[in-house]
């Protein structure tokens, strides 16, 4: 009688995450990242958006998410899915860079006048999408790879 078992296969959520973060984070890149909100004593509240896209960190954001994507389908259920915790960790690094705003945009952009006018750089939902989708890309990649190295351990 032959053995019906079936060797473990791999974890398939894996694979399945880092694609839908990827996808995330493509998605996010076209979201506002960030903006400057303005309180006019007498007008209100006046806001301008900036998408993750009109910047040089919301590309590698769109690139890093369209990477992930396809090495996740690439992987499928074996272990190469690990890599794409590279795009997902250089994207978390990329949108850190950008909040800290090391060109000083953000702080040049914040002023006040009395109680009259006040203007504030702030950090839009996209942002906080987009990191999102970058930390489970970089976490369903090493998930994968811990699985796959689980595989092989006799």
């Amino acid at each position: 009688m032959a053995d019906l078992t079936t060797p473990a296969s791999p974890n398939r959520i894996a694979p399945v995450g880092v694609i839908a973060g990827g996808a995330l984070l493509v998605v996010a890149a076209f979201l506002p990242w960030a903006g400057v909100r303005a309180d006019i004593a007498v007008l209100g509240s006046l806001s301008q958006n900036v998408r993750g896209v009109d910047d040089w960190s919301g590309i590698l954001a769109l690139i890093g998410g369209t990477m992930a994507a396809v090495i996740g389908v690439a992987g499928g259920d074996r272990p190469f899915t690990a890599l794409a915790a590279l795009p997902g960790a250089v994207t978390t690094a990329v949108l850190l860079v950008f909040l800290s705003d090391p060109q000083g945009r953000g702080r040049n952009a914040s002023f006040t006048v009395g109680d009259l006018v006040r203007v504030e750089p702030t950090v839009e939902y996209g942002w906080f999408v987009a990191l999102a989708a970058a930390l489970a890309v970089t976490g369903f990649a090493a998930t994968a790879l811990a699985s796959g190295r689980r595989l092989r351990r006799p």
